[in-house]
């Protein structure tokens, strides 16, 4: 008698404990500090209206995708929206969270209006080991790189450079940091990216109560929108929770 309720205490208190593990979910990701804490950020406030934490594992791009398609993870905290075709195994939930956008900036006045492609006779700067800036810039009359990007508008004041290429949220904090009035983004964007989060096949019925709460968090985003963008700050657009830039 004793043995079997032992046995039944054992039971009960291993249901328990793995009750509460289901309270917290750990999804795959990666160092990318201009989106990972943001995404981060996000799904926590989403995820807490369903009483569940989230925890992020970090490792290389490649090996969390391949924990998460594999189940080892709960699922992907945040990639573009190609990533789950070639997973079945990780279902995307249709809500894009981030948005990336990626510009060129200019200083000179006659430069308004003008088209990127138009632009090849002039003088353009790219953060160097930005691969796509690198493809953008082929063609250009000069081509220079720089370690930051404070450096490339350096150039631009100084009139080293003609275009900087970087991420919308870098450009935008440097034009406030240095009260660069004079500079301006050419649009349209050179690139934009949508950011969607990804669950592991197990929890596919957890994927319409997530997208409903990140829907109507959206939805409450867009009403709470400001008139004016206020130059350097993030707002929510027609179609994502957040913005930002990436070189």
């Amino acid at each position: 008698m004793r043995r079997l309720t032992l046995c039944a205490f054992i039971s009960l208190f291993v249901l328990i404990d793995a009750a509460r593990a289901q309270d917290t979910l750990r999804f795959s990701g990666f160092d990318a500090p201009n989106l990972t804490p943001k995404a981060e950020r996000i799904l926590s406030r989403a995820y807490e209206e369903l009483g569940i934490r989230i925890e992020t594992v970090i490792s290389s791009p490649r090996r969390a995708l391949l924990d998460s398609a594999a189940g080892k993870t709960d699922g992907e905290l945040v990639r573009v929206k190609i990533a789950g075709s070639a997973h079945e195994s990780l279902i995307r939930v249709d809500v894009p969270i981030i948005e990336a956008r990626t510009f060129a900036y200019a200083n000179k006045p006659e430069l308004h209006g003008k088209s990127f492609g138009e632009l090849k006779h002039l003088r353009i700067g790219h953060v160097s080991g930005a691969r796509f800036a690198a493809e953008l810039a082929k063609g250009f009359s000069e081509v220079w790189t720089a370690e930051t990007p404070e450096q490339l508008f350096e150039m631009l004041l100084r009139d080293r450079l003609d275009l900087v290429i970087v991420g919308e949220g870098t450009g935008r904090r440097i034009v406030r940091e240095r009260e660069l009035k004079d500079v301006f983004p050419l649009t349209p964007s050179l690139r934009t990216v949508s950011f969607y989060h990804y669950l592991h096949e197990k929890h596919a019925a957890l994927v319409p109560r997530i997208e409903a709460v990140l829907r109507r968090q959206l939805e409450e985003a867009r009403e709470a929108r400001p008139d004016d963008d206020v130059p350097g700050e993030a707002v929510p657009e027609e179609n994502v929770l957040h913005r930002i830039g990436m070189t």
